[in-house]
């Protein structure tokens, strides 16, 4: 299982969320952060050009982009940006 670390720029668009939707992010995240192989989901995509190396997550009409880390040798799932579609790419 791997560690949810969020982004000054996620953290931001989170605390201006409706509370349920907030949840619906977060849960989706800690969702992914437990898997092996995260592109076995169905709404995960691998990101290509300036996101190379990151990954893309459909939750709902919000996207959310992350990338996978290490600090200290535990695994870290880093969320750099949550928001609607059109704002995030």
């Amino acid at each position: 299982m791997r560690r949810v670390v969020y982004h000054r720029h996620a953290v931001r668009y989170l605390k201006r969320m409706p509370e349920d939707r907030k949840r619906q992010v977060k849960s989706a995240l800690g969702e992914v952060a437990a898997l092996d192989d995260v592109l076995v989901h169905p709404n995960i995509r691998a990101m290509k050009g300036e996101w190379e190396g990151c990954f893309r997550m459909r939750i709902g009409s919000y996207r959310a982009i992350f990338q996978f880390g290490e600090i200290d040798g535990e695994a870290l799932l880093e969320v750099l940006v949550v928001g609607p579609r059109g704002d995030v790419y």
